[in-house]
């Protein structure tokens, strides 16, 4: 196998693993009114306080799985992991309990400059910009890094303690509140009337772009009998005048 060869398995390898954690890292959900945050730190400005219950996307977690980068609705920021839960067996689950590496979310790094360039221009805090570019985010002092090798669900509950003005996070088994369910039911089934609606006035656009055909196709046959007739009728007058005399004919 040449080298180019290998080279393109190894990156189609790559594509493949990247493209499996993108499309798996969702939905995941808010198990309390979380700050989400401008930065893996709670100095960093707060840009909200998702409620609980509401779906996020988890695009990516700190090494020591403390802090996570996640999308909700327009928005993005950090929130703590285990303030995140994700179905498992039929049933919710922290995302500590098992590892992003479990749910496919890759690890990432924070750098204030990308990141607040990437996502905030033109949001308030952003004019302050400067005075974050500069500074240094610490660890979570409440938070330990996962153990290696295997690890047992609620290995990160022995000694927590909950950020200030936070309860602990819910026990494996946490539903979301009935509203939330019902809200999304009832956006659910809007978009599917949408659906619907726009199915049926695709149909219908369907159906006339046929009929426009089938009245072209026969305009168009008409067209060829008409001209085929000429073209017989001429024959036809050949036929009947036949060859004119010659010069040697004359009487």
């Amino acid at each position: 196998m040449t080298m180019k060869l290998r080279a393109l398995f190894a990156a189609a390898a790559l594509a493949t693993v990247f493209g499996s954690a993108a499309a798996h890292a969702e939905p995941g959900y808010a198990t309390a009114n979380v700050n989400m945050r401008t930065g893996p730190d709670i100095d960093f400005p707060s840009i909200g306080v998702i409620p609980e219950g509401e779906p996020i996307h988890v695009a990516g977690c700190l090494r020591d799985e403390s802090w996570c980068d996640v999308r909700w609705g327009p928005d993005r920021g950090w929130v703590y992991s285990e303030y995140i839960a994700f179905a498992y067996r039929g049933s919710m689950v922290p995302l500590p309990d098992y590892g992003p590496a479990y749910f496919r979310i890759p690890f990432v790094t924070f750098a204030v400059r990308d990141y607040w360039d990437r996502y905030y221009v033109g949001r308030p805090w952003y004019r302050d910009r400067s005075r974050w570019y500069s500074y240094s985010w610490r660890p979570r002092r409440d938070w330990h890094a996962p153990p290696p090798g295997p690890r047992t669900p609620g290995w990160w509950r022995r000694g927590y303690v909950a950020p200030p003005g936070m309860r602990p996070p819910p026990d494996r088994g946490w539903r979301r509140p009935e509203r939330i369910e019902r809200r999304d039911d009832r956006r659910d089934d809007r978009w599917n009337r949408q659906w619907e609606r726009r199915d049926g006035r695709w149909e219908h656009r369907d159906n006339r772009r046929d009929l426009r055909q089938d009245r072209q196709d026969v305009r168009q046959d008409r067209r060829e009998d008409r001209r085929d007739d000429r073209h017989d009728r001429r024959d036809d007058r050949r036929d009947g005048r036949g060859p004119g005399p010659g010069p040697g004919d004359r009487r």
